[in-house]
């Protein structure tokens, strides 16, 4: 019984080792509509490729006027593409989703619902074949906000860096 014990752990380490890892973290960025923001990250392993769940808040802000501070939750979907460039450094892209509520500050109202559609484009360096849980990455996600308030409505991009811990 040890010996089967000992055999079915070794195959399950070799197996958990060669296939991707699954990564919970975050995602801070800054986006072109004066907004700063951070996600709450989680990447699934799809054979080669993933998909990558972000839920997030951000808020938007314009200088010396109260009129346009805004806030935003949000739940975005990327589907990655990943491709290995060297030993732990890949790039990745794919198509994005996201949906959310957006708020202005001044009067704390909700203004309505948001959808946007687009895609997601980074790099990454995973520490895991040095032995750290760990993963880093760099990526922008273009998005255009189909359904929102005026104010919130049309393209945005925005630049962050992820850190994950890889499992």
């Amino acid at each position: 019984m040890k010996k089967l014990l000992l055999t079915f752990g070794i195959i399950m380490t070799i197996a958990t080792t060669s296939f991707a890892q699954k990564a919970i973290g975050v995602r801070f960025g800054t986006g072109l509509a004066s907004s700063i923001g951070a996600e709450l990250s989680y990447q699934q392993p799809l054979n080669n490729n993933r998909l990558e769940i972000d839920f997030g808040a951000a808020g938007g802000f314009s200088i010396g006027s109260d009129d346009y501070n805004s806030f935003s939750l949000s739940l975005t979907a990327a589907y990655q593409w990943k491709f290995n460039i060297v030993n732990g450094f890949n790039w990745y892209v794919g198509p994005a989703a996201s949906g959310g509520l957006y708020f202005v500050h001044y009067d704390k109202t909700f203004e309505g619902p948001t959808l946007g559609l687009g895609g997601q484009l980074g790099i990454e360096y995973d520490f895991s074949s040095k032995g750290v849980p760990l993963q880093v990455s760099l990526d922008t996600r273009p998005m255009f906000n189909l359904l929102s308030p005026q104010e919130a409505r049309g393209y945005n991009v925005s630049a962050c860096l992820s850190l994950r811990y890889t499992f």
